[in-house]
């Protein structure tokens, strides 16, 4: 039997159980933010920091991973079937022909709602038992499954909100809600941030967004609307050298997500990017 077809009844799988691979949830406080977006793009930082990386979409309602990877004429089996054994995970993993530390493990097409967190439990511990060092999972824009939570495996996790007023306010009622389960190192990523709107304050700005949230903040990706055309077109930043400072927003992420100080625009390129960060930061 191989590593990765670990039976699912295996005692060692069981909730409240931590694996060897690091578990993180990605959600935010509402839908509409990007948060598929930057969970497909922060699991392929990971991967091309050389970790092998699990995407796993536990988004039941909106189940877009496979989209967002260009895969979805290559699913077969999904989480359903390896949870409940009707194919082992080996044959459910789809692997990213562009990066092979990735791959992804796609949302059911129906009956996600009847997964148990011990069938979702055994599902993660296989694939850490198989060698995965990171398993992001994508969770629905409002509240993360109690399937998901009740596993008590997460490591982690990372609320997206827009540059938004209203939705930074709302990220705080996601991560009383998370504490609530005891998920632990919860991070706020700002997704679509625009620097120039925070220059002219009629958007938060980076103090402004920490005294507003009691959320350790993770990262910011900077506003670009080829972002979400990149990603509705099968594709992702990080494979985009013409998206490079959206790229290096999701690599410092998963930097610091993995226990590393780096700068908050570490890797921005640009003299007019460069510029208006400098001044927003009070630089100039």
């Amino acid at each position: 039997m191989a590593q990765n077809d670990i039976s699912m009844t295996d005692m060692s799988l069981m909730p409240g159980t931590y694996t060897a691979a690091r578990i993180i949830l990605v959600t935010s406080c509402k839908g509409g933010v990007g948060k598929s977006t930057c969970a497909a793009n922060l699991a392929a930082a990971f991967a091309l920091r050389g970790k092998k990386t699990l995407l796993c979409d536990c988004d039941f309602d909106m189940r877009c991973l496979d989209l967002m990877l260009g895969v979805e004429n290559d699913v077969v089996y999904d989480l359903y079937d390896a949870a409940t054994g009707r194919a082992p995970l080996s044959k459910a993993l789809i692997r990213d022909e562009r990066c092979g530390n990735l791959y992804l493990l796609a949302a059911p097409y129906s009956s996600g709602d009847t997964l148990t967190p011990e069938m979702i439990a055994a599902v993660f511990g296989a694939a850490s038992a198989d060698g995965f060092e990171y398993i992001i999972v994508d969770t629905p824009g409002t509240l993360v499954p109690k399937s998901v939570l009740l596993t008590g495996m997460a490591r982690g996790a990372v609320i997206v909100a827009s540059h938004q007023p209203v939705s930074i306010r709302a990220a705080d009622r996601t991560a009383e809600y998370l504490s609530g389960y005891r998920v632990p190192e919860l991070r706020l990523l700002i997704n679509e941030f625009d620097v120039d709107a925070a220059i002219h304050g009629t958007r938060p700005g980076i103090n402004e967004i920490i005294d507003r949230t009691s959320i350790q903040l993770g990262g910011i990706v900077p506003y670009d609307r080829r972002l979400m055309l990149t990603c509705e077109a099968g594709e992702l930043c990080a494979f985009d050298p013409k998206l490079g400072n959206a790229a290096a927003a999701f690599d410092n992420i998963a930097a610091r997500l993995s226990g590393r100080y780096v700068p908050l625009f570490s890797g921005f390129r640009g003299y007019g990017v460069r510029r208006r960060i400098k001044k927003l930061l009070g630089g100039i």
